[in-house]
């Protein structure tokens, strides 16, 4: 009786400790606010950018760049054995210390017509310069 007893006092303990992080979680991501941004087309970035991602391009590359009062996130994935590669926004939010940017990179859709270069998706896009730490992903 006495070990039911226990068992029964470990599993609620297990199960307050468990929804008590899950529902923190959460409300750790609500916290978080949208950014405006825009994608930034690579012959209109400063000079200095440009040649810093063409020097790096056949690597994975996580990075920014502040010039002025403009702030730019790069997230390149490095050489791809074809063409046809996008990369979509997931996320570009910050909180009160950080700048959240993630992205996914996308195949391609057809097979038929794609170039069979390698090719090196980059995404780069600016917001207003802020000074809080970024997590690239």
């Amino acid at each position: 009786m006495k070990r039911i007893g226990i068992l029964t006092f470990l599993i609620l303990t297990l199960v307050v400790v468990t929804v008590g992080c899950a529902s923190s979680g959460e409300t750790e991501k609500t916290k978080h606010r949208e950014i405006d941004y825009t994608v930034v087309e690579p012959g209109k970035l400063p000079e200095e950018l440009s040649r810093v991602i063409e020097e790096n391009k056949k690597k994975e590359i996580r990075m920014t760049y502040i010039d002025g009062e403009d702030m730019y996130l790069i997230r390149g994935y490095g050489e791809q054995k074809t063409g046809g590669y996008s990369i979509a926004v997931a996320e570009c939010t910050e909180d009160d210390t950080r700048i959240y940017f993630d992205t996914r990179l996308l195949g391609p859709t057809e097979e038929e017509g794609l170039s069979k270069d390698p090719s090196y998706p980059c995404l780069i896009v600016k917001i207003e310069a802020r000074n809080k730490e970024v997590m690239i992903q």
